[in-house]
This record gives structure tokens, sequence and C-alpha cells, in this order.
């Protein structure tokens, strides 16, 4: 059942408006400063690191909500051209129709649920593996993680120092 004349009319608005509202929004940002114009210091090298930890923290943010931003009004501008060359409203992996109901929670989708599914589990394959310094057999009940760099040293020696030892 592909979309009636009104639904799509109803999305291409609302699409519209995100445009207007997101192109508004990337317009009103202030230029990017660099930390010593933003704190307005010449250096900082007399701040405390939890403010420049802080400042560059506010700053991180920030620069993720801008891109953010920019992603998405590239994906409305996408779907819109879609709605262009009719292919709206068709995922683009599977050929599948996209439910008007997934299209009205987010109108710039460009794929069925399952489609975005098997995207998302396949970019999520990267695992990190946690290296372990036990030993096989042996049983540990605290974090091995947490484990000291002195109990560490004592366990497998210290080998960056050994021309020290001699002198």
């Amino acid at each position: 059942m592909s979309l009636t004349p009104s639904e799509q009319s109803n999305l291409k608005e609302t699409l519209l408006d995100m445009k207007q509202k997101l192109e508004t929004q990337i317009s009103q940002r202030e230029p990017k400063e660099s930390l010593s114009e933003s704190t307005g210091e010449i250096s900082s090298y007399d701040n405390h690191f939890g403010d420049i930890g802080s400042e560059l923290n506010e700053r991180e943010v920030a620069m993720a909500i801008d891109e953010n931003q920019e992603e998405t009004l590239q994906e409305v501008n996408e779907a819109l051209q879609r709605m262009e060359k009719g292919t709206y409203g068709i995922c683009i992996d599977t050929g599948e129709e996209i439910s008007y109901e997934r299209l009205k929670a987010l109108p710039y989708a460009k794929r069925t649920v399952e489609a975005q599914e098997k995207v998302t589990a396949n970019n999520a394959t990267y695992e990190t593996k946690e290296e372990s310094f036990e030993r096989r057999g042996e049983r540990h009940f605290e974090d091995h993680r947490m484990q000291s760099v002195d109990e560490m040293m004592n366990t497998h020696g210290n080998t960056s120092n050994k021309g020290e030892e001699s002198e």
C-alpha cells in the first residue's frame, strides 16, 4: 500500500518545516573560536585542569550537536529529492515500501525498520576484547582490571629499568 497523496503532502510539509528549522539553527551558530579566545585568556597554563576539561567538554558537545544538525539536514534534503524523483517511501536497500507510521516518526527514513536494523547490526560488529593477565587456571574474584602496577611489576618483573639496577 503506497502513500496516499494526502500522506505524502503531510510528510513533505513536515520535511520542509524540519529543513527550515535546521537551516535557521545552523545559520545562528556562533563562529568557532580557539580555546584561548573562548575563555578570554592568553594562555591556559594558569588554569586548573578541571576548568580546561570542562571547557573542552562543552566545546565537544557543541560540535557533536552541530554535526548532528548538519547530518539531519542532509538526510532531510535527500528525502525531499527522493520525493521529487518519486522514490520517497521506498527502502534504498530492499525496494520495499516504508510504512507510513515509520515515515511519520522519521520523515527522512530511507530504509524499512528491518533493513535499518541489519545496517545497525553490521556497524556494531566491532567488539573490544579485554586481555587478561591471569594465567590459565588462576581464579581471581576481584576485577582483574584493577590490579595495581606494583602487583604487576612483582609478578612479571620490571623490564624498563634493568640497566639502572646494575649501577
